[in-house]
């Protein structure tokens, strides 16, 4: 189970989409309903699934001095897909092509699998959204399918759902090849079930086209980088090392925001980044700024006055306080691999790019001359497009990047240009 519950209280909005959620399981139309596990019932801190390769670097470095495991491993996996099909693949397959990458012997394989099995339950948490649903199904006696794409084994995966409380459950589906397998073990008729995941077209468009009910739930990640302009700025303020190491604890930090923040999906709130909640200004901006292991120097003095918080706002102190706890208890035993760069940034967006209604959450804790100051000296930020995972490009797209960033009216027309030029 979660460490830490959200303290945040849903919206209106959140309530009454939860609600509409929890009265279509509960119709008496309804029979069985279907799960798919990622995104919807467990959630992972993390932006893209080689963060968490990157945990294992000291790890394999034991073992092979001078190479990078979250390349090697992700390359390995790339291989596999292609090779075998993404529904064949298996962890034992993909550390068969990774250890004669890297020359492992057998015993490493061993203890490169078993660390990763263990990395991926650690860091396997309740989606307090999907465990309300979960609980509804089961109140109202349906059947309960949960269906999961995966490489780990059955084991691993059963292990995850009984720590995050989705027991007990009636059948466990392991990477179905299509919604009618599903269908076919749920043994109820088609329009007597209820599917729920987050794809638009596999959870949505393929179960209705097949005669079942869905419900669609938005992943987390997603739902934070829509929800303002931050993670946009974030991106084009270390574009070109934006995948790296360097910045993986800003990512994990950004994951930790999207797991507490975004549950319960919501629309985005007009003149706002941090959807004019404070508790999510100090989780994200605070908590991230509290972490910085020096001094930080302000060229401006109405700066430190923000970061002060003289007004002493009781909601932005709570967000700081539990990112700070949370960040620890999840990643304090990575401390090696997790330096704070870039931790500056959301403070940064916060004083020189904040909307309207953020700028107002902080008016009770500022002076006069510092909220003029800050508004007089606010511009639009520039803002580049946010991938789940790293897009590999080719050399003429790296150099593109390099002269002009990606989201510019430049790279625009050089895209046009670099079109052309590989037809």
């Amino acid at each position: 189970m979660n460490e830490f519950i959200n303290k945040r209280p849903l919206s209106n909005e959140q309530k009454e989409l939860l609600n509409k959620m929890t009265r279509e399981i509960s119709g008496n139309n309804i029979r069985a309903i279907s799960f798919k596990m990622n995104d919807i019932l467990v959630v992972t801190p993390f932006s893209s699934q080689q963060d968490m390769f990157m945990l294992m670097e000291n790890d394999f470095r034991k073992l092979n001095k001078g190479k990078s495991f979250s390349q090697l491993r992700t390359d390995a996996q790339d291989t596999a897909y292609k090779k075998y099909g993404k529904e064949s693949v298996t962890i034992d397959i993909i550390y068969s092509i990774l250890a004669k990458t890297a020359k492992l012997k057998k015993d490493d394989v061993s203890i490169l699998i078993k660390r990763e099995c263990e990395l991926i339950q650690k860091f396997s948490f309740v989606r307090e959204c999907g465990k309300v649903l979960f609980n509804e199904a089961k109140k109202n006696g349906k059947k309960i399918i949960i269906s999961v794409d995966t490489i780990y084994p059955q084991e691993i995966i059963a292990g995850i759902l009984k720590k995050c409380g989705y027991t007990p459950y009636n059948v466990l589906v392991i990477n179905p090849d299509d919604f009618g397998k599903i269908q076919e073990v749920s043994g109820v008729e088609p329009s007597e079930l209820m599917h729920i995941g987050g794809n638009v077209e596999h959870d949505v468009e393929v179960p209705i086209l097949k005669g079942s009910k869905a419900i669609l739930i938005s992943p987390i990640i997603p739902l934070m980088v829509k929800s303002g302009r931050l993670r946009g700025f974030i991106e084009s303020k270390i574009l070109l090392e934006s995948d790296s190491p360097k910045y993986l604890a800003l990512r994990c930090a950004f994951g930790l925001y999207a797991m507490y923040g975004f549950d319960v999906p919501q629309n985005k709130i007009p003149k706002s980044d941090f959807c004019k909640d404070p508790y999510m200004l100090g989780f994200i901006v605070y908590g991230t700024f509290s972490l910085i292991e020096s001094d930080y120097e302000f060229n401006e003095k109405w700066k430190q006055e923000i970061i002060q918080l003289n007004g002493n706002n009781q909601k932005i102190l709570q967000g700081r306080d539990d990112f700070i706890k949370m960040f620890n208890e999840y990643f304090g035993e990575f401390y090696d691999c997790m330096k704070y760069t870039g931790f500056e940034l959301p403070f940064e967006f916060l004083t020189d790019h904040s909307a309207p209604g953020d700028r107002m959450m902080l008016k009770s804790c500022i002076s006069d001359s510092t909220c003029k100051k800050w508004s007089e000296s606010v511009t639009e930020p520039e803002i580049v497009p946010v991938y789940a995972r790293a897009v590999k490009k080719n050399a003429v797209s790296r150099l593109a990047d390099k002269l002009f960033p990606p989201g510019t009216k430049v790279r625009t027309i050089a895209d046009g240009i670099l079109a052309k030029s590989q037809r």
